[in-house]
């Protein structure tokens, strides 16, 4: 057949001779068969990201750390090169899960190389020779089925000993072998100690397992293998060889959260304590200490109260409220005349008296002879009718001074 455009690279290279025929297409790669070393292989070609139809993948990629720091902050901020940071670590996850299965015993088809995001590994064949079925594609009896899944569930285990969960275990993604069940498609797996999705993943997978095995053999019941290997595993006691029972139930015991939240106190009082004793942290004393917040403060009130301020003079006399456009309503006044003080009518009263005594020659004269026309009065009298003409007009609104706009500037070219 023709080489696809995928696979060129690696026949130049020599890593492929021959593009056989092509095996299968999920929905994250196509498969071809090939021969490579003089062996027929399969060669494993990952789909663009946008040809995917994987769903909910943050749940499998969280937890997934490069080797570069700078990588990783680029895969945080979704940039041009963490998207392309992130493809790159989604493909070679499956290559370090395939290693890491194999090393613990899990049956895994065993790679060859992976060049340029092409995996090349070795091909499963059935009984009569030919590539091997997915389980999805078979049938079986009901003993035949019961001893896959017994099988597929000591898989899982040696797996979770390998810190490795699935995540998208199921009939489809299990080849059947000349010796037994085969495990493949590793992309999406999730390590259970910086994965919080884990648990969640691990009982589905379990979940299609038993799914699988009750096509064939509805009358038997279903067991809590999941629940049973998640607890060992957690309390550090699981082992590739351990016995499950399946008699395992999850405990609807209601967490104590009052006495994790006194263990987490002792804590901050014990680092408090080391940090004071090496000087890094000054004892915080009573003065220092922030007071809880004890009255409820009605804001609306504060704000009505506040938004025509009063204002008062040098003199200590209340002057009127002014709006924007410097004059005084009515209300406003007669509230400022009812808040004044004892001593501000008679002022107003000897003000309004001596600017009318200055209006005319007899006021004039009034103010040399005074009310009851003996001595004159001292020359002091001035500087004091001029501090009463100042605080007078205390009393006057307002006004806006108005600015006359400056001529533009022409400017003059040379």
């Amino acid at each position: 057949m023709k080489t696809p455009e995928s696979l060129e690279n690696l026949v130049d290279d020599g890593i492929i001779q021959e593009v056989l025929r092509p095996l299968m297409s999920g929905k994250e790669a196509q498969v071809y068969v090939v021969r490579a070393g003089g062996e027929e292989c399969v060669a494993k070609v990952y789909k663009e990201s946008d040809q995917r139809t994987f769903k909910h993948r943050a749940e499998y990629t969280e937890g997934r750390r490069t080797r570069n720091s700078r990588d990783q902050r680029a895969v945080s901020k979704r940039t041009r090169h963490g998207r392309k940071q992130d493809e790159a670590a989604w493909r070679n996850t499956e290559v370090e899960m395939i290693y890491r299965l194999r090393g613990a015993g899990v049956r895994v088809p065993k790679p060859i190389d992976f060049v340029d995001g092409v995996l090349v590994m070795e091909l499963i064949r059935d009984a009569h020779g030919d590539p091997a079925p997915r389980l999805g594609d078979l049938s079986f009896e009901a003993s035949e089925a019961d001893a896959i899944h017994r099988k597929l569930i000591r898989e899982v285990v040696r797996m979770l000993c390998a810190g490795v969960v699935h995540g998208d275990l199921s009939d489809f993604n299990v080849l059947l072998g000349v010796d037994g069940p085969v495990l493949i498609d590793f992309p999406q797996a999730v390590d259970p100690a910086h994965n919080q999705n884990a648990r969640k993943l691990l009982l589905r997978d379990v979940d299609n397992l038993h799914r699988f095995l009750d096509r064939f053999a509805p009358a038997r019941a279903r067991r809590g293998y999941a629940l049973e290997m998640w607890s060992l595993y957690e309390s550090n006691r699981l082992e590739p060889e351990s016995e499950l029972h399946g008699n395992y139930r999850d405990s609807d015991r209601k967490a104590d959260t009052d006495e994790v939240l006194a263990l987490i106190d002792d804590a901050k009082s014990e680092e408090r304590a080391r940090r004071r004793a090496r000087g890094e942290e000054a004892p915080a004393s009573a003065a220092t200490a922030p007071k809880p917040l004890r009255q409820v403060v009605d804001f609306t009130n504060e704000i009505t109260s506040q938004s025509r301020p009063v204002k008062r003079t040098n003199a200590g006399r209340v002057a009127r409220p002014q709006r924007a456009g410097g004059r005084a309503t009515e209300k406003a006044v007669a509230a400022t005349a009812s808040g004044s003080t004892a001593g501000a009518a008679p002022k107003k009263r000897r003000n309004r008296r001596r600017r009318k005594s200055r209006s005319g020659p007899a006021g004039e004269a009034a103010v040399e002879t005074g009310a009851s026309g003996d001595a004159k009065r001292p020359a002091g009298h001035a500087a004091g009718a001029r501090g009463a003409d100042q605080s007078s007009r205390a009393d006057r609104p307002a006004r806006r001074r108005r600015r006359r706009p400056r001529p533009a500037r022409s400017r003059e070219t040379t």
